[in-house]
């Protein structure tokens, strides 16, 4: 959620997140603030409810990428049985590639 601040200089300034925080930090108080800034944000590494957010967010990375995957092959399948047919329908054709299009504009644009 963005937040507006105000700088000393009477300059407002919308945050949206703790990447944005850290380049005002910087800009205003240098590269030494915004590392101890980092620091003291950073999660501890041993830290059992951190590793296990990132064990977490690994595996729904790994079971959509799993999906995908799945997806592409079975449209490539599909494509690939239309175009082993004696009479090509292009219409078919088209309708694969075009899903594959928007499953892999969706897949980069995320």
């Amino acid at each position: 959620m963005p937040s507006v601040i105000q700088l000393k200089s009477g300059q407002t300034e919308t945050v949206f997140d703790l990447e944005g925080l850290l380049y005002l930090v910087e800009e205003h108080m240098g590269d030494e603030a915004r590392r101890l800034l980092e620091d003291f944000t950073a999660p501890e590494e041993d830290d059992p409810d951190a590793l296990a957010d990132l064990e977490a967010e690994y595996k729904r990375y790994r079971d959509h990428h799993h999906e995908v995957m799945r997806e592409l092959r079975d449209l490539s399948e599909t494509e690939a049985r239309l175009i082993r047919e004696p009479e090509i329908d292009r219409k078919a054709l088209s309708g694969i590639a075009g899903k594959i299009g928007t499953i892999t504009w969706r897949e980069i644009n995320v």
